[in-house]
């Protein structure tokens, strides 16, 4: 039924489901890892303020590639197909991703500005534009962003409780000696690509 899902349904599809598909998507989490610290550590090195702006800009949208690639990743999962190192390197409807990244984050900075709370909000109801992108094809970040809102409208206050979860979840991850961070990346995509299946009532696949 579309617009009903349940944090612990959630959380334990993503535990499951995770574990099943553990090789591929540890190593898609490792790859990201890796690329990161060697790009951050690129800018880090360099003790020109102008390549450390340039590189920090390379990072920024290093980063969204490799983010929108775990959606790809997450979604495949939740629809049957296995997640594949490849799908990071996948640059379809990455334009349209950087700008509605651009502006969430503006507005989600705003809110955060506001008493911390106004941002919680704004990143609740939009935060799903990534997976909009990837799994509707939608080229407006506009219409990206507008269609979050749809999809979370009435399910606001379960996505919340969902996020501090999954916020608890990484700090135990990060706890163990960021370590943990390894597995707890993955689960946290998988959780919200349940989340975002289940809200548009789609078919999702089997955790075992």
């Amino acid at each position: 039924m579309p617009g009903a899902f349940s944090v612990g349904e959630t959380i334990s599809y993503a535990w499951n489901t995770y574990w099943k598909n553990v090789g591929p998507m540890l190593i898609i989490v490792i790859v990201i890892a890796v690329i990161t610290a060697v790009v951050n550590g690129i800018g880090s090195a360099s003790g020109d303020a102008t390549v450390q702006v340039i590189m920090s800009i390379i990072g920024w949208l290093v980063g969204l590639f490799l983010a929108l690639g775990l959606i790809r990743a997450a979604l495949a999962v939740t629809g049957g197909r296995a997640p594949e190192v490849g799908m990071l390197f996948q640059g379809q409807s990455f334009g349209p991703y950087i700008v509605a990244s651009i502006i969430f984050g503006i507005a989600a900075g705003i809110g955060f500005l506001l008493c911390i709370i106004p941002g919680i909000i704004i990143a609740i109801i939009y935060g799903l534009y990534g997976y909009v992108i990837v799994d509707e094809g939608v080229n407006s970040p506009i219409d990206a962003l507008k269609r979050s809102a749809e999809i979370t409208q009435g399910n606001r206050g379960t996505l919340f409780l969902l996020g501090l979860a999954l916020l608890g979840i990484n700090i135990v991850g990060a706890l163990l000696c960021l370590v943990g961070l390894l597995f707890t990346y993955g689960i946290t995509a998988i959780a919200v690509a349940h989340a975002y299946r289940t809200l548009k009532g789609q078919a999702i696949a089997p955790a075992a």
